[in-house]
């Protein structure tokens, strides 16, 4: 596994990149032996999809009560999702330590809100792709979590660990992908979730490039948090065809100035029988399973689907 340097002097930084060397061999096992705790079926996996506008977050509660961060919606000027969204989401369900926090790719979008809440809430392990990204925000989220001396591990292909019986595997990137820089979404680190018979996967903002990569290795899911914002360059023919998603989930901002969803990716998830749910008409999305069927729930009421 390659840890990827910082292109900056920051004694915070250079802590982190001195540090990560070890954290890379062993924050995996660190979530999986001290985080793991007998499976309280009666509970199930809860994923909420936060409603943060143009961006991503999502929080995952374990059967036993422990809770994962994937993204952390966007920031803009003073306007910061973390601050505003996820810091309030985690107090109002008494969460004072994450599990683990997983960030897709250094855009402000996802790892906007990542500092505010690092600097509140500690976390077992940080997860990201590691891909160099010269961005005062991407930089921000690294002080964070050097100055909490959170784990951090770079996400490759292959990688899993397990809470409370729920298994999370790293899709992508692949330690094959040669495509570094070429498109930060395309770096994304893509997460399929699994508990019970129920899949969930995590799609970041990775689009066609990293689909074709990854044909093959996904298999079917129930839900799918749909690549990219829903944009025409994601969620594929071939992709949806291998997925068959029972419930597709948008986040995505209301009137934002991307155009998203595209009319061409909601022509694709329609085609493919995926029944879609969207932050920006639905406000915060839960999904409750016991891995045997999911319950959907949004502004517009809830819908209960068995899994495949």
């Amino acid at each position: 596994i390659t840890l990827w340097a910082i292109g900056r002097r920051n004694t915070r930084l250079e802590a982190l990149r001195r540090g990560g060397w070890v954290l890379v061999g062993v924050a995996w096992v660190y979530v999986a032996s001290t985080a793991w705790q007998p499976t309280d079926a009666a509970s199930g996996l809860t994923l909420h999809f936060l409603d943060v506008g143009q961006g991503d977050a999502a929080v995952l509660r374990t059967p036993a009560g422990h809770w994962v961060l994937i993204d952390a919606g966007p920031v803009l000027g003073r306007d910061d999702a973390g601050r505003r969204v996820v810091l309030p989401f985690l107090q109002r369900h008494g969460v004072t330590r994450l599990a683990a926090v997983v960030i897709s790719h250094a855009h402000a979008d996802h790892v906007g809100g990542a500092a505010a809440v690092l600097a509140r809430v500690p976390a077992d392990a940080v997860i990201e792709p590691g891909r160099l990204y010269a961005d005062p925000v991407y930089y921000r989220f690294l002080d964070a979590v050097a100055t909490g001396g959170d784990p951090w591990q770079v996400a490759r292909s292959g990688q899993h660990f397990a809470i409370d019986g729920v298994r999370f595997t790293v899709l992508h990137p692949d330690t094959t992908w040669t495509e570094w820089g070429t498109d930060l979404n395309e770096d994304s680190a893509v997460l399929l979730v699994d508990y019970g018979a129920f899949s969930a996967l995590f799609a970041g903002d990775a689009g066609l490039p990293a689909e074709r990569l990854m044909a093959g290795h996904a298999g079917r899911v129930d839900l799918l948090k749909v690549g990219h914002h829903g944009s025409r360059g994601a969620s594929g023919d071939a992709w949806l065809e291998e997925l068959r998603p029972r419930a597709a989930v948008i986040s995505v901002g209301q009137r934002n100035r991307y155009g998203h969803p595209a009319a061409e990716a909601l022509a694709r998830l329609a085609r493919h029988h995926a029944e879609l749910w969207r932050t920006d008409r639905e406000g915060t999305i839960t999904v409750n399973t016991d891995g045997q069927r999911m319950t959907v729930r949004g502004h517009r009421g809830s819908v209960t689907y068995p899994v495949q």
